[in-house]
């Protein structure tokens, strides 16, 4: 099923960086090993439930012959377990960095309260947690609402820290624009 990468009207370059990117990283053993992360993750464990809109069986028969099996076993790996995002930062020091960022506006309030339960009853997002205070570990990504003909809800990632941790040279994503989706659409 895997055409090769020759004919560069055939695949995107997302597509062909996956024929050469090493597999996506676990966590560090340091975290993996941390009680106080691992604590955590216990007192979460029925809380946090990783799911994708699409059957990731059927997408992994799929890729049996993708020359890159190692990458794609990585790739599986964090869409039944989760992702790891690289972090190497601070993950004890959350609690005293919350910072302004984020919306104290009732109206705004109301949009991302829609926005929580859409996602919610979509199973997008996990339950609720039956405690406001954050655990060990925890991070804060803020949100607020941008005003345009419709209110759109944004979550400030980069306010968060979690990405400040992330060594540059991990970043390594290429995008497709709609030259090549539209390529391969013909």
């Amino acid at each position: 099923m895997w055409p090769t990468s020759d004919n560069p009207d055939v695949l995107s370059p997302a597509v062909c960086l996956t024929e050469k990117s090493p597999p996506l990283a676990s966590p560090p053993e340091h975290l993996i090993h941390n009680p106080r992360i691992q604590q955590t993750l216990d007192t979460l464990k029925d809380a946090i439930d990783v799911k994708t809109p699409f059957d990731v069986d059927k997408l992994e028969m799929m890729l049996t012959d993708h020359p890159n099996p190692t990458f794609v076993r990585s790739v599986m790996k964090g869409l039944r377990e989760g992702f790891w995002p690289f972090d190497e930062g601070d993950w004890e020091a959350e609690v005293g960095e919350i910072i302004g960022n984020y919306a104290t506006e009732e109206l705004d309030l109301n949009v991302i309260r829609a926005f929580r339960d859409k996602e919610i009853s979509a199973e997008r997002w996990s339950q609720p947690l039956h405690s406001s205070n954050l655990l060990p570990g925890m991070k804060i990504s803020p949100m607020f609402v941008v005003w345009q003909e419709k209110p759109r809800v944004v979550t400030d990632h980069s306010a968060s820290g979690l990405n400040d941790g992330i060594p540059r040279s991990e970043a390594r994503v290429q995008y497709d624009d709609m030259h090549p989706f539209g390529r391969t659409l013909r």
